[in-house]
């Protein structure tokens, strides 16, 4: 039989005390007409360095991309290179040819089911 454990409450730790800093009125005063007659400089500064880290980060992905398409542009020109060339006329004759072999075999697999039909209903009349 088991036995309960009692869990005794732990004390709890008291938060630490959250400290808000109060910007002074006066420095939000100085501080503002600088930021206002410079905001597109600050704005195209933030960009800068968004699109910097961006591609920072990205360029190991877009090394390996690129090696990528590397590799499928090099087995692409592997694999026609390796195809022989044919003209029209060569290709036209392979399709007839291929086709002409499709008709054959279904005309054979039509010609054993009539003679199947036909030894069937010869069999029903005997």
């Amino acid at each position: 039989m088991r036995r309960r454990i009692n869990h005794r409450a732990r004390p709890s730790v008291p938060a630490p005390p959250i400290v808000v800093e109060v910007i002074e009125h006066e420095v939000v005063e100085d501080v503002m007409p600088f930021v206002l007659s410079h905001e597109d400089e600050i704005i195209n500064y933030i960009k800068d360095k968004a699109t910097k880290e961006t591609l920072k980060s990205l360029a190991p992905l877009l090394e390996k991309l690129e090696e990528a398409v590397k590799q499928q542009q090099a087995y692409q020109a592997s694999a026609t290179t390796n195809l022989p060339t044919m003209n029209y006329e060569e290709q036209l004759k392979k399709l007839q040819e291929t086709s002409k072999e499709k008709i054959k075999e279904k005309e054979f697999k039509v010609a054993e089911r009539m003679n199947k039909l036909q030894i069937r209903l010869a069999n029903m009349r005997k």
